[in-house]
């Protein structure tokens, strides 16, 4: 049995911790079974040509570069996108929560003057699917999928659109946004009602929304809000 080569033993573990994912995790994309990068790494079990392109591909780089040839070049996601069949093979663990299109809510404007904003209503119980985890976030359980209901973000984004959320990174000054209210409008643990809107800016006690069909700004009084969560653009989670 060939011995594994300690560069390749360093360049795969080096790509793991670049990219925050587990072992396993690319095991499972690029091979179907859990031990793939694990007999490289601790059992020193050199994989054969396709398993090592396909553990290359996964990682963002070239076999050849993991293994230290001179004309291997480092690629990465960002000059190198995934392929159709390698993002089909990446495992299907990002859940998607289903949401409905709720009652409109009123909220006033900075002249006072009453805009009526739609709801989602996301039912965070079970997820009703999952879907491929794209190779950049391959280390955020936390992340989730919900799908935009109604019309008032169009054309930004299309009612049935799916957007990728991220609880933990603050959002910023024009960030789309999910937005968990609280108080009347929250109904338990397994219903949450939110607005899916850009972030406008945050001023002392409010939130500042926008929207887009019909254009709108509009302010959410902070003991409404749960949580403002910040939408992930789908380009930034492949890595690019």
């Amino acid at each position: 049995m060939k011995r594994t080569p300690d560069i390749l033993k360093e360049r795969v573990q080096a790509k793991l911790d670049e990219l925050n994912v587990s072992a396993r995790e690319i095991s499972m994309a690029a091979a179907g079974q859990p031990d793939a990068i694990r007999n490289i790494l601790k059992r020193g079990v050199m994989p054969g040509a396709e398993r090592l392109e396909a553990i290359a591909e996964h990682l963002g780089t070239s076999s050849d570069w993991l293994l230290g040839r001179e004309q291997g070049i480092e690629r990465t996601f960002a000059d190198q996108p995934l392929s159709q069949d390698a993002f089909r093979r990446l495992p299907k663990t990002l859940p998607i929560y289903g949401s409905a299109l709720g009652a409109d809510l009123e909220f006033g404007d900075s002249n006072g003057i009453v805009v009526n904003v739609e709801q989602t209503e996301v039912h965070m119980s079970a997820p009703i699917d999952f879907m491929a985890r794209p190779i950049g976030v391959t280390g955020r359980p936390d992340l989730y999928v919900v799908s935009v209901a109604g019309h008032s973000m169009e054309p930004r984004f299309d009612s049935g659109r799916r957007v990728l959320v991220d609880p933990k990174r603050s959002p910023g000054v024009g960030d789309d946004v999910v937005v968990q209210l609280r108080g009347p409008t929250f109904d338990g643990e397994e219903v949450r009602h939110v607005l899916i809107k850009q972030l406008v800016r945050r001023r002392p006690g409010v939130v500042v929304l926008r929207q887009f069909n019909p254009a709108a700004e509009f302010e959410v009084p902070n003991e409404q809000v749960s949580s403002v969560h910040r939408v992930m653009p789908w380009d930034e989670a492949m890595g690019f």
